[in-house]
This record gives C-alpha cells, sequence and structure tokens, in this order.
C-alpha cells in the first residue's frame, strides 16, 4: 500500500509539472529548481513518453504560431535545449521534443537573420555559447548532427555522395540505444559514463551520448543542415554594420570575426576578414587624401568614403543614378581624383544613393524661433536642399529635372524637409501633377497644422499615402481581435501580426503601414477610449 501510494502522489507531482513545462522553459534559468525536481521523477513513473508529447503540445500550441515573433520562438527553443538536457543528457528527449520548432522555424524567413543577430550581439545568450572555450568547430560535429538530428553541416547541395564513402565501415557488435521508458539508472543517472559501470555495452553507449552531445550553436545550424547559409547571412550583416560604421572603429567586428572563424572555419570567413581590412584601408586613405586636399585648398576635403573591394562584397542593390547638386558632386569630384592619383590606375565607382550627410541648417523649430542645428540625412535629400540655396521656390518637376530622378521620388523624400519645418508646400498639385515647394517662415507654419510622418520611402506618394478611414476601421477590428486573445502586445508585434493577417486570406485592404502610421492609429484608437497603453508601451484593451 505504502509503494503504490508513494507510486500515486509522484504520478500526480509529474502530471503537475507537466501541465506547467511551458512556463518553467520560459522562466528558465529562474526556475532550474523545479527542473530538477522532475528528472528523477520520470523513472519511477515511466511518463516518458507522456511528458514529450505535453511539452510537444505546449510548445505547438503557445510558441509556433504567427504571432510569436522568430526571435522569442529561437529563444524559447535554446530554453528548451538547456531544461531538457538538465533532465536528460543524452538528448534523446530533446529529439523527440524539438522536431516541430525546428520544422517551424525552417519554414520562418527571418531565422538564419535572428540567429545571426543574436550569434554577434554581446548581451545575448547565444554570443556566450560562442565564446565557450571547450566548442568544436562545425565541421567536427558533422556526424553528430547526423546522428541527432538527422542532418549535417554539407555544402548545402544535397550531394552526399563523398561523404557516403568516407563513412567508417558498421561495428557488427553495435545495438540500438533502448527505449526512454526501459532505460533506467543511464538515462537520468548523473554518473552516465563512469568508467566503474562492470557492463561494457552500456558505458560504449552512454561514452557514445557523452561525446555526440552538441552544442546549442551546432543545434540551430543543423536546422538547415548548411552553414553556408549563416556565412551569408553574416556577411549582409556584417555589410551593413561597417557601412553605416562612421568612425572606422572595426575592434568589435574584428573580435566576433575571430570567434566565428574558430566555429564555422578560416576558409568560409576569409571574404568577411577582406571587408574588415577594406573598412581600416579607407580610414587610412581617406586620411591621406584628406591631409593632401589640406595643402591644396583652404578649409580641405569634407568627403569621407567607405573604399570596398566590390568582389568580395556582398550585392550591392545600384538604385537609379541621381545627379547631385554641383556643390556636392565637386567635393566627390576632387576626392577622386586625389584617389586615382594616390592609386594609379584604380578609379572611384560612387554609389549616390548610398551613405549619410552631415548638414548644418537654419530650422524653424515650432515655438517660431530659427535656430541652427545638425541634420543627417540621405545624400539625395542633400541634394534637394541644396538646390533651395538658389531660390526660395521649387516645384517638383524642376527638382526631378535637376537631379534626373521621378516626380513621385521627389515627393517622397521631400516629406523628410517638412517634418523638419525647413520647407512647406504651397500647392500639392501643380499644373503638371507635381508639388511646389518653398523655405519654411513663422507666418506659414503657424497656418500649417499637420505634419506628415516619414515613412522612409515606403508610401506610394509623398502626402499621406492611401491610408483611409475605411483601411483604418479594418485595421482596428484586427487590432481588438488581437489584444482580445493576447491580451497585451507592444507596437512592433501588433505591427508583425497584421503583416500576417490582414495580408492573408485575400483581404480587399491589403496592410502597407508603418509603424509609425500604425503609432498613430493607435494614439487614434486611444483617444476614442478603445485602447490604452500602459507605461511600458503595452496596449491593452480598455475594460468596461
Amino acid at each position: 500500500w505504502t509503494t503504490w501510494l508513494d507510486h500515486l502522489v509522484l504520478d500526480c507531482f509529474v502530471h503537475c509539472r507537466m501541465a506547467e513545462l511551458f512556463d518553467l522553459i520560459a522562466d528558465y534559468p529562474d526556475s532550474l529548481p523545479a527542473v530538477l525536481e522532475v528528472g528523477p521523477l520520470l523513472n519511477p513513473t515511466q511518463l516518458h513518453s507522456a511528458f514529450s508529447r505535453a511539452l510537444q503540445q505546449s510548445l505547438c500550441h503557445r510558441l509556433l504560431h504567427p504571432g510569436a515573433a522568430t526571435s522569442q520562438i529561437i529563444d524559447v527553443y535554446m530554453n528548451t535545449i538547456k531544461v531538457l538536457r538538465h533532465i536528460d543528457p543524452s538528448d534523446r528527449l530533446l529529439q523527440q521534443v524539438a522536431e516541430p520548432v525546428r520544422t517551424y522555424l525552417r519554414g520562418r524567413p527571418d531565422t538564419v537573420r535572428c540567429i545571426i543577430t543574436n550569434l554577434t550581439d554581446q548581451d545575448a545568450d547565444l554570443y556566450q555559447e560562442l565564446r565557450r572555450q571547450d566548442a568544436k568547430p562545425l565541421e567536427d560535429t558533422m556526424n553528430n548532427n547526423q546522428l541527432h538530428f538527422g542532418g549535417g553541416l554539407g555544402n548545402g547541395n544535397g550531394n552526399d555522395e563523398n561523404d557516403e564513402e568516407e563513412e567508417e565501415e558498421p561495428d557488427m557488435n553495435w545495438m540500438p540505444p533502448p527505449p526512454l521508458s526501459k532505460q533506467r539508472a543511464a538515462f537520468f543517472d548523473p554518473t552516465v559514463g563512469n568508467n566503474n559501470n562492470t557492463n561494457g555495452r552500456s558505458n560504449n553507449n552512454n561514452n557514445n551520448n557523452n561525446n555526440n552531445a552538441l552544442d546549442i550553436l551546432s543545434i540551430l545550424v543543423s536546422i538547415y543542415g548548411s552553414k553556408e547559409l549563416f556565412v551569408d547571412e553574416y556577411r549582409i550583416m556584417l555589410a551593413d554594420k561597417l557601412l553605416a560604421n562612421l568612425d572606422y572603429n572595426t575592434d568589435k567586428e574584428l573580435h566576433t570575426l575571430e570567434l566565428l572563424k574558430l566555429r564555422f572555419g578560416d576558409a568560409s570567413m576569409r571574404q568577411c576578414e577582406i571587408m574588415i581590412k577594406d573598412t581600416d584601408d579607407s580610414k587610412r586613405i581617406v586620411t591621406n587624401i584628406q591631409s593632401t586636399l589640406r595643402q591644396k585648398q583652404q578649409g580641405g576635403s569634407v568627403v569621407d568614403a567607405a573604399i570596398i573591394s566590390h568582389i568580395f562584397w556582398p550585392s550591392i542593390l545600384q538604385q537609379d543614378a541621381i545627379q547631385h547638386h554641383p556643390r556636392i558632386q565637386a567635393e566627390l569630384d576632387a576626392f577622386s581624383t586625389e584617389y586615382g592619383q594616390l592609386k594609379n590606375p584604380r578609379r572611384l565607382v560612387w554609389y549616390n544613393q548610398l551613405g549619410t550627410v552631415q548638414l548644418e541648417l537654419d530650422v524653424l523649430e515650432a515655438d517660431g524661433v530659427v535656430r541652427t542645428k545638425e541634420v543627417s540625412c540621405a545624400p539625395l535629400q542633400a541634394t534637394l536642399i541644396s538646390y533651395f540655396e538658389e531660390s526660395s521656390t521649387r516645384t517638383a518637376e524642376e527638382l526631378a529635372q535637376l537631379i534626373a530622378i521621378p516626380v513621385t521620388l521627389v515627393q517622397k523624400r521631400m516629406q523628410f524637409w517638412l517634418n523638419h519645418r525647413v520647407v512647406v508646400v504651397l500647392l500639392q498639385q501643380s499644373v503638371s501633377g507635381g508639388g511646389i515647394y518653398q523655405l519654411a517662415s513663422a507666418q506659414q507654419w503657424s497656418d500649417e497644422s499637420d505634419v506628415v510622418p516619414d515613412d522612409d520611402g515606403e508610401s506610394p506618394s509623398g502626402f499621406g499615402g492611401n491610408n483611409d478611414a475605411e483601411q483604418d476601421d479594418v485595421f482596428a477590428s484586427y487590432i481588438v481581435g488581437m489584444l482580445k486573445r493576447y491580451k497585451e502586445l507592444p507596437l512592433h508585434r501588433i505591427h508583425e501580426m497584421l503583416k500576417m493577417f490582414a495580408n492573408s486570406g485575400g483581404s480587399d485592404h491589403a496592410y502597407n503601414k508603418t509603424p509609425r502610421q500604425l503609432s498613430s492609429l493607435l494614439q487614434k484608437l486611444s483617444k476614442d477610449g478603445k485602447l490604452e497603453c500602459g507605461p511600458t508601451g503595452l496596449y491593452k484593451l480598455v475594460e468596461k
């Protein structure tokens, strides 16, 4: 009777913990004491299969749905690996539970980018995995990936003939591992792999399990079976960081690259190494050219350039060529001439629409006072505002002819200066269809009440787009439905869910709002008393 009662108590306790598995994983490592209680109880209760099914169902129901961001799914998956390894160091339980998560992540388009982002973020958990001293190169874990999750780190082309030729001869004494419910002491015993075990066959199996244990990075990379996808994504991300690095400081990127070379191999990271070298060389070349120009002309050059070896960099989208303002073009030509003399016979080819321009402008603030402040903008926006030095009034058609771009693009980019109160619109539609712009005055801004948010060029026009009241009502119904189910959501989650839900199912109203436009809609709903935004930035329905 006592034995039966003890078994019943343990069975009830394990079932209670099974209902809380997802919360235990989400709260890890704070939930570690509760996790350690579960492991030793699965053997006497024989609930291995029920345990894996319960966790798999919880993950599918609460995690694998469009409302969860990819980065959150990856974080929960990493916690799942850590929790299950406290319960089962052999990873056999993890194999049964993780397959739906891996399949779902494989179908998400941004999985690779999210993994690389976490891998290069010094505050992320995955970065600590990258810094592990005992971690092996990914090539060395190829066979382990095949053993654990049925995928290897090949070249991604599906040709495994060479791998089959290099396989070792099969061991005729090999025995399959017993089912989870039959692995008594070996399954949860912390002394697994102890050489004092008198059962030679069991000891070999246990040692194999320990040796084949993969680190978290190897498991994430094995989702796709090829490390080349991650290397290419890192190259794109590294290119973005280097081109946005205005002070040419590459210490952080170089440190991360050295860590990645230990895991992905030197050959895979060769192009990334050249990209960082290009940035370091650019700093030296720019300093040299600016010093030369300073001696030839008073004031020197105001141009900083990232000079890249385009063969080794990711393909840069070459947008329509633009004609810079003569004042800006003269600075670029002087820089190009000095570079040609310094690196003859090499010549510079400028990507005119890439980069950042620092301007000092006399800007009319909301209080009517003119103040001088620095503005960072794109080269096209700098060219547009430069033409207002010669004339205080310009039409969109005139600017389009001077810069050789479409009128619609002029309207989009001029919205930046409208929002900074540098220019105003005298007439949104002229005779030929474009607008008329003029440098702002205090009287004009007192008459202007609405400022259209800058949409970074995503709107089809520069004057508010097609966000009519009917569309807002449709999107508001989606938002209310989301908040009824999820209670509280931040802005970026609402934005991602609207892109998934509103653009599917044959809806007549495609969602193309920017986050800033969505924020305006949420503020409107808050004013109407439908929503409220808490101090943490989470939106929820107003309780009636």
